[in-house]
């Protein structure tokens, strides 16, 4: 637990807020966790998150930024007793339940990790803590206090040259010259002769010597060879540091070759740790002199080494962000230039496109159909082949089975065989057996008399005696449990039907269309249909394509949803510009045409009738037209499925945009040097689609890389 200390005009503090959520919100809006009245901090300012017990301060776009002991940052790792200034306000980081020093005189007491004061009567340390905080952030002391360096007042300087290390560590995010910094001030406040930063390679136990000083701050040669393995892979391995007052009498490490060469005699070793995790190790020794580092010493270079891995984790972050943030550029330029040269095959292709609709104009006008089907607003080859099939069914008794994704239009095509047949004149009844209950599907379907249970107050007709003569449509018919599809059967069988109470049968004709968005044999095998009943009613089976594979039908469907809204409305029509169509064609619509006729609704009401433009489409739709991995370019016209000399357009369109992303592909993972959960991050795809397009181009590990291989 943590708890922010805000500020007054006087230095004072003025407001302590518990710092219990995981995400805290800074700002002038009173919406914020804490709210902050100051003209100079924007309505949302900056937010701190906490993590495991780790603070971090993340600016939010603010107007003026904010400065953590005295530097702008855009995120910065917070440490106990950092100053944070927002504006003109100052807020300082403490944390709660930390251990405590107490002065002998009994007049204050010292936080070992924040070192913040506090007095008796005070026990919450709000009234005198930050006291000695000024413009720096740094800790200052009553000169009284300064003239001893024994007891609790030489902690409190030594806690206060920890702090200043912490200070300058955080201050540098380059990693070199971080750890060059790092390791001459161990150096100097050690008093080694020599000194190694080591860093650890992978998660064995082989290492790597980044610095390497001498006291006179001169870099080592060859300085793998001058440290010993022995000390330092122990310590990266269990992580507990290793002091030594003379290497080659002590008896743990007798007989070990690299001590004994070395002639080594005072060496300290110390672990770099953050969190849990072991980075490296602070190496330090005297061939010289022996007992030249005790437990003093160690103690405090561990306390160091502790800051320092914080800082080099930090550092080590921030270069690795800016790689990434350099790869994506690349990635995003590389895309660009692919994507340029589809667009110039796209510009090819579009005069093919032309000369593709004159060709299904010429289509359409030799096929000739026996009935109309306007209230199907289409111009796709795969609904022609649909309405073919209802020409040859349309005046027969047979059962039909309708099949498609929801959204595809299924009763439309029940209502068309039905109107445009001999049963036309009479009753068109429609009902979605998922929502009727499996105990009231019997009283439904066939009805009931007066007295068959408690509140059958009078007789009713059910759906066939209502459609009697005429149509009934029965959707989601996988979804009718197994009981009443005996019943069902029966009555298909046989023609005839009982109310629920009745003794007396009654005869009906009925046609029967079913649909479904199951796949019903999938069903069947698993116990959850009848098979006769499958049987029965897949006497015509009606295959309804989805949106996505019929996109020459999306101007068309949108433009008519446009016009019959108009219509009701007494208004214009709106107009829908390039670059919305452009995405409405790129988009996947797993909603079908329901949910292309609630986006055209929406986003008309968005644009008032006038132009229907990017802003006015909702965010997934958009989203899902921008995906990388079905990015195609607005060429002024838009690609549709067209049938000619045997192949569709789409289907050479699909070709040249499947070479091309299995170019972006292959070029991300050879940078990334296939790293796919790094790949994916660049490609804005997820690990499950990237490893399934990696299947799909056969982009094996060995072939990328050898592609860069070939390359160097």
């Amino acid at each position: 637990m943590a708890r922010l200390i805000v500020c007054g005009n006087d230095g004072r503090p003025a407001r302590v807020f518990e710092a219990e959520q995981s995400v805290i919100t800074l700002g002038r809006s009173s919406d914020n966790h804490l709210q902050i009245d100051d003209l100079n901090s924007s309505r949302h300012h900056c937010e701190i998150h906490e993590n495991e017990g780790v603070y971090e301060v993340v600016d939010k776009d603010s107007r003026n930024g904010i400065f953590v002991n005295g530097h702008r940052v855009a995120r910065q790792i917070l440490q106990p007793g950092d100053k944070i200034e927002i504006g003109t306000t100052i807020i300082y980081l403490e944390r709660m339940g930390t251990e405590t020093l107490e002065d002998p005189r009994g007049k204050q007491t010292i936080d070992i990790q924040t070192g913040i004061f506090s007095a008796p009567g005070d026990p919450t340390g709000v009234k005198e803590r930050l006291q000695s905080f000024q413009e720096t952030g740094r800790i200052t002391r009553p000169p009284e206090e300064e003239t001893s360096a024994s007891g609790p007042q030489g902690e409190l300087q030594d806690l206060r040259r920890l702090l200043g290390l912490n200070e300058m560590f955080n201050s540098e995010l380059n990693l070199r010259r971080l750890l060059e910094r790092v390791m001459d001030t161990v150096i100097h406040v050690s008093g080694a002769e020599r000194g190694f930063l080591v860093l650890k390679l992978g998660k064995d136990r082989d290492f790597q010597v980044k610095v390497s000083r001498n006291i006179d701050r001169e870099s080592i040669k060859d300085a793998r060879e001058k440290v010993s393995s022995t000390l330092v892979s122990e310590v990266l391995e269990h992580g507990r540091s290793v002091l030594l007052s003379d290497a080659g009498k002590d008896e743990r490490y007798s007989g070990r070759e690299s001590i004994l060469s070395m002639k080594l005699r005072s060496v300290l070793v110390v672990p770099l740790r953050h969190r849990d995790d072991v980075q490296g190790a602070i190496y330090l020794d005297n061939r010289f002199a022996s007992n030249r580092f005790d437990e003093k010493c160690r103690e405090q270079l561990e306390l160091v080494g502790g800051q320092a891995a914080v800082a080099i984790e930090n550092a080590r972050l921030f270069e690795e962000n800016c790689r990434q943030r350099e790869e994506l550029q690349h990635a995003k330029e590389e895309l660009e230039r692919l994507n340029q040269a589809l667009r110039e095959r796209v510009e090819v292709q579009d005069r093919e496109l032309v000369r593709a609709r004159e060709a299904l104009a010429r289509h359409r006008e030799d096929m000739q159909l026996k009935y109309s089907y306007d209230e199907i607003i289409t111009q796709s080859p795969k609904m022609l082949e649909v309405f073919m099939i209802l020409d040859k069914v349309v005046d027969s008794k047979v059962s039909v089975l309708i099949q498609g994704e929801s959204g595809t239009g299924k009763e439309l095509i029940a209502r068309a065989l039905h109107y445009n047949g001999a049963r036309k004149k009479q009753t068109f009844v429609s009902e979605n057996c998922a929502a009727i209950p499996a105990h009231l599907m019997e009283s439904e379907f066939f009805g009931y008399v007066r007295g068959a249970f408690t509140g059958a107050n009078a007789d009713k007709i059910g759906l066939f005696e209502l459609a009697d003569g005429g149509t009934l449509f029965l959707d989601e018919i996988g979804d009718m449990d197994l009981d009443m599809q005996t019943k069902l059967l029966r009555v298909l069988q046989d023609g005839v039907l009982r109310r629920v109470g009745s003794k007396e049968f009654k005869k009906v004709d009925v046609r029967i269309v079913s649909a479904t968005n199951r796949d019903l044999l999938s069903v069947l095998k698993s116990g959850g249909f009848r098979e006769d009943l499958y049987y029965r009613l897949n006497v015509i089976n009606i295959l309804l394509p989805p949106l996505r594979d019929r996109k020459e039908d999306v101007p068309l469907l949108s433009q008519h949803f446009i016009e019959r809204d108009a219509k009701k409305a007494k208004t214009k029509p709106a107009e829908i510009s390039s670059e919305a169509m452009d995405l409405l064609m790129r988009y996947e619509w797993p909603g079908n045409v329901r949910e292309l006729e609630n986006e055209i609704m929406r986003a008309s009401a968005l644009s008032q009738g006038v132009t229907i433009r990017p802003e006015h489409l909702s965010k997934n739709v958009v989203a899902g037209a921008q995906a990388p991995a079905r990015a195609t370019a607005a060429t002024g016209s838009h690609v549709r499925s067209l049938t000619l000399a045997g192949r569709t357009l789409k289907e050479l369109v699909s070709k040249e945009v499947e070479q091309v992303e299995g170019q972006v592909i292959r070029e991300v993972l050879r940078r990334t040097g296939y790293k796919k959960s790094k790949s994916s991050s660049i490609l804005g795809i997820s690990r499950p689609t990237l490893d399934a397009k990696i299947e799909k181009y056969g982009l094996t590990k060995e072939a990328v890389l050898a592609d860069d291989g070939a390359e160097g």
